[in-house]
């Protein structure tokens, strides 16, 4: 599998994640951005915007503009992939703690 594969998936996980360590589910890209670089996935918005369409396509997140921003809301299908519960193409699956 390419490198860049490897990385989106990775990635998209990542977004998952964090989506399911938000108290309320919630997070807005920009933050989304923040997080991302913070474990060393630093992408472009047009990539996380990507990510986001590939995410809410495989109905594991809903997304609203609200003010210019984007709000990213963790859906129960989400849920089990962050966890690891279920798996989907695309999304690479946890490993175990």
């Amino acid at each position: 599998m390419p490198e860049r594969d490897i990385k989106a998936e990775q990635r998209r996980l990542a977004i998952l994640q964090f989506l399911k360590d938000d108290p309320d589910y919630k997070v807005n890209d920009a933050l989304l951005l923040e997080l991302l670089a913070s474990i060393g996935f630093g992408v472009s918005k047009n990539v996380l915007s990507a990510d986001l369409m590939f995410l809410e396509e495989s109905q594991l997140v809903s997304t609203s503009d609200i003010a210019g921003c984007t709000l990213v809301i963790l859906r129960g299908n989400g849920y089990g992939v962050a966890t690891g519960v279920s798996v989907i193409p695309g999304i690479a699956r946890p490993r175990p703690e």
